[in-house]
């Protein structure tokens, strides 16, 4: 029957050559212009060195990379997601799903493709840091084991049930107790193992045709006794495969009886078998691929600065939970960068030369810190740098794998600022005067100053706090302060002062300097009143006298300056008034003189009295002027 059976399948396969034959022939059809630019035509197999493409010239959108790149990397966090989340806790993984829709929210508001792979690097590390870290001897957290089942209420698996288990390529007894929890007895009860050539449904080779076992008869609840002694056990030794899954294998049976109505009837008992395999195999029976992934990292010194020595140590996981890993080489490189076209250069150097680490082996599940001492370029500005972790490693059949994992390293840029000669005019002041101070700052490190600001300390003076802002890197800030004298100085004159700026990080840096300024207490010259020297001038507290008798005496003076030149106004006005008088009595003898003309003697003697009159006049004037 073997025989005819293969004469069967030789005859079949050669019909349906000789049939292929023809319908190749009759299914080719001329491949035109239009079907070699896309790509069309039955049984062609034109490339782009058949027909070429005409080279796209077009210089690639910016947006569309971007838009590509968001796209790209949210798919990698899907991706990333699935690889791990079964080993994630089951209460940790709403919110490592958190983490990921957050993490898409910020990549959509990202302004550049080097943002986003940042982003990515950053988020991939922090959603490792959810698997459980085991132990380096592998040893994995017990799981509980699964419970067997049955179809039928009556005959099931017994109390005091074990999970065998089975090591790859090893013998193993599978124990399965049968037990009666039906009322009545049951006769001939035949059990047999439901076998697969599917190593995840039956785990175990196939070493003979017939696995079935008997059991006479098994009594009742009503046949009294207990569970236990109404309790059966069948034993089967079994070899493991040696390709067999790894995990809890479920073991189907088939239990046929006749109850005490001569009825036939069929159950089946699940049993379960803990699989410990040698190969990477899932329990569906799929291959599974051992991944090494990098589970976060840290730096010494924790904050890495441009053009200094750190250490990296990555910590390195095994997820696999069946296969160990061997013979693995992890080449860590950083991403090269440069503003400069001619020279580009990896952000970071190991200072050993080699970029290399061997490790012999990680246990399934276990993980395994890795160390490189590595050297920052100096010219490197301040933000993250991604570092490459490429792995090649082999499963214990010697199956060779690789992956790529990468973390992202943040660089900080020491800020450096200097300052010109400070210039303070004048250097020496009176309370309550105020001075100039003018000098500028020089950004000299290459990272942007944040908040700078400006304060001046010291006991004498007050004022001058000045605020700059940002100063880009090689920008210069100009601080032209006036600060103002409180109190005498009382030291050797030097005035404290501060600048203070922030960098990206927020983290705040002082700066201080030191500046010369004397003030001195305001000057009032002493006057020479040794002539109005009085025992009882000086008063207490400092209080002088003459500060009042100085001002009295000039009041005195001029009132008596006021005084004379209104006496001399009033012996004008009576002299004035004199003369008036006189002027009427001389009108008064010009009619005598008119009246007596006739006579002789008479105009003799008027002509006579009339000089008189005048010395007269004259006289009274002149006394009038020697009064005066």
């Amino acid at each position: 029957m073997r025989n005819l059976g293969l004469a069967k399948k030789a005859l079949l396969l050669a019909l349906c050559a000789a049939l292929a034959v023809p319908a190749a022939g009759m299914g080719w059809t001329p491949l035109t212009a239009e079907a070699a630019q896309t790509g069309e035509g039955t049984g062609s197999n034109v490339d782009a060195k058949t027909v070429p493409e005409e080279e796209d010239k077009t210089p690639p959108d910016p947006a569309q990379e971007l838009a590509d790149a968001k796209t790209d990397a949210k798919a990698q966090l899907d991706d990333y997601y699935t690889s791990i989340e079964a080993s994630v806790p089951a209460d940790k993984k709403e919110e490592l799903k958190k983490v990921v829709s957050d993490a898409k929210n910020v990549i959509d508001t990202m302004k550049t493709t080097t943002g986003v792979s940042d982003h990515l690097s950053l988020t991939k590390t922090k959603m490792a840091s959810y698997i459980p870290s085991n132990d380096n001897t592998g040893t994995e957290t017990p799981q509980e084991d699964p419970q067997p089942s049955t179809t039928n209420s009556n005959i099931m698996i017994g109390g005091n049930w074990v999970t065998p288990v089975a090591n790859a390529g090893q013998y193993v007894n599978v124990v399965l107790p049968v037990v009666n929890m039906g009322r009545s007895w049951v006769d001939h009860v035949v059990v047999t193992p439901q076998i697969s050539q599917d190593a995840a449904a039956w785990p175990f080779e196939i070493e003979t045709s017939n696995y079935s076992q008997t059991i006479e008869g098994l009594p009742g609840t009503d046949d009294g006794g207990s569970d236990m002694d109404r309790r059966r056990e069948l034993t089967w030794t079994l070899k493991t495969r040696k390709d067999a899954p790894s995990g809890y294998v479920p073991i189907n049976f088939t239990v046929s009886y006749e109850d005490e109505n001569n009825v036939l009837t069929n159950v089946t008992l699940t049993s379960y078998v803990k699989v410990v395999g040698t190969t990477g195999v899932s329990a569906d029976g799929k291959a599974s691929t051992p991944r090494v992934i990098v589970t976060g990292f840290s730096t010494d010194p924790e904050t890495v600065h441009a053009g200094e020595t750190f250490t990296l140590t990555l910590h390195m996981q095994n997820t696999s939970q069946a296969t160990a890993v061997k013979n693995m080489v992890f080449d860590i490189q950083a991403a090269s960068e440069s503003t400069d076209t001619t020279y580009v250069a990896a952000a970071f150097l190991p200072t050993a030369g080699s970029s290399t680490i061997f490790v012999d082996q990680i246990a399934p599940g276990a993980t395994k810190d890795i160390s490189m001492e590595m050297e920052a370029r100096a010219d490197l500005s301040q933000k993250p740098y991604v570092v490459n972790v490429k792995m090649n490693y082999e499963d214990e059949n010697v199956n060779a794998y690789e992956n790529t994992a990468s973390v992202s390293i943040p660089v900080r840029q020491e800020a450096r600022i200097d300052t010109s000669s400070i210039e303070v005019m004048p250097e020496s002041i009176e309370v309550g005067s105020e001075a100039n101070v003018m000098f500028s700052i020089y950004n000299i490190g290459k990272t942007q100053l944040y908040n700078t600001t400006v304060k001046f300390i010291g006991d004498s003076i007050t004022g001058g706090e000045t605020y700059l802002g940002n100063i880009a890197p090689g920008a210069t800030g100009n601080v032209d302060a006036y600060l103002s004298g409180a109190a005498a100085t009382m030291d050797d004159g030097v005035i404290k002062i501060e600048i203070t700026f922030e960098d990206e990080a927020g983290e705040a840096t002082t700066v201080e300097k030191e500046m010369n300024l004397f003030v001195t207490e305001p000057y009032y010259p002493e006057m020479d009143m040794d002539m109005m020297a009085d025992p009882m001038a000086d008063q207490g507290g400092g209080f002088k006298i003459w500060y009042v008798l100085v001002p009295l005496a000039l009041i005195i003076a001029a009132a008596a300056v006021i005084v004379v030149i209104l006496k001399k106004k009033k012996k004008k006005a009576q002299a004035a008034q004199e003369l008036a008088d006189l002027d009427e009595e001389l009108d008064d003898l010009e009619d005598v003189d008119v009246s007596l003309d006739e006579e002789d003697t008479g105009a003799e003697s008027s002509e006579t009295e009339a000089p008189d009159t005048e010395a007269s006049e004259e006289e009274t004037a002149e006394g009038s002027e020697e009064k005066e």
